[in-house]
């Protein structure tokens, strides 16, 4: 059917099966991190629902309210108000960046420097496909992992309204939440490109994305333990990402996720840049 194609659609057409081919390459590549990612992300919301009861009858709003547990988790909880506080705490809170942005940064700071070093990308780039086209396939790959360990988390969230009671969870603001933290999510994954781009190692383009994400982690930490330091939690990306105001108090600054948006584009675009100047080492 292809053959019967003038010569510039089959063109056309065999571009478009090289993206498919490298996305689905992306999606491979990444699957063991992204295995790591939603089973300990299921396992941790699924826990939660047995672990309710017992957590619901302790007091420990003083814990709560205090600089040291509000520069851990992100924000500051006033008062313990059911699951979805549970819920934003264990999961949703700085936490979640912390955890899952990591794995999302690492499977995009190798997505390029693992075909580098198993000669997949030469292959790929002698035929009709270009860097950019590659790199974007590659990006857009690392952007479905980040996706999917969302809606595996929102799925055992699911699971667990089965098993405790008057739950409480409100899907629009747990959606919105979501969304929230696919924009970490999103400026993860243009980090990570950006570094895949940068090195040619996938352990050092990988870690060296993990490591940012950290930093960002320990910005926001510290920022959080005294009013005076707010100023440092606003240099981070985390600040940018709450998840416990819309969860639990249904209030968002909308333009924050939007920051994170743009600054993943940039690193993003940056890392193309970057990957379509470079010369790549020879296998």
């Amino acid at each position: 059917m292809v053959a019967s194609l003038p010569t510039r659609e089959r063109l056309v057409v065999r571009k478009r099966g090289q993206g498919l081919t490298v996305l689905l390459r992306g999606l491979g590549n990444g699957a063991t991190p992204l295995g790591l990612a939603c089973f300990y992300g299921a396992l941790i919301v699924l826990l939660l629902a047995p672990l309710y009861p017992a957590i619901s009858g302790a007091n420990f709003q003083a814990i709560l309210s205090s600089s040291f547990m509000s520069g851990l988790l992100g924000e500051r909880i006033t008062h313990f108000s059911g699951f979805p506080t549970f819920l934003a705490m264990e999961v949703y809170s700085s936490f979640y960046g912390l955890l899952f942005g990591g794995f999302v940064a690492w499977i995009g700071g190798a997505a390029l420097p693992l075909t580098m070093e198993d000669g997949t990308l030469d292959l790929a780039l002698s035929r009709p496909i270009s860097r950019t086209r590659y790199y974007l396939a590659s990006w857009l790959a690392v952007m479905i992992c980040a996706l999917i360990i969302g809606l595996v988390i929102v799925g055992a969230v699911w699971i667990d309204t089965f098993f405790v009671r008057n739950a409480g969870i409100n899907w629009r603001w747990l959606w919105i939440t979501q969304f929230v933290q696919w924009t970490f999510m999103f400026f993860a994954g243009g980090l990570g490109m950006l570094c895949g781009a940068c090195f040619s190692a996938s352990r050092k383009a990988g870690g060296a994305a993990l490591g940012l994400i950290v930093l960002g982690y320990l910005i926001n930490t510290f920022g959080g333990l005294a009013t005076q330091f707010e100023w440092l939690r606003k240099l981070g990306p985390l600040y940018y990402a709450p998840s416990i105001d819309p969860l639990v108090f249904h209030t968002l600054t909308w333009w924050y996720p939007w920051v994170l948006v743009a600054a993943g584009l940039v690193c993003g675009m940056a890392g193309l840049l970057i990957f379509n100047r470079r010369d790549l080492p020879a296998v």
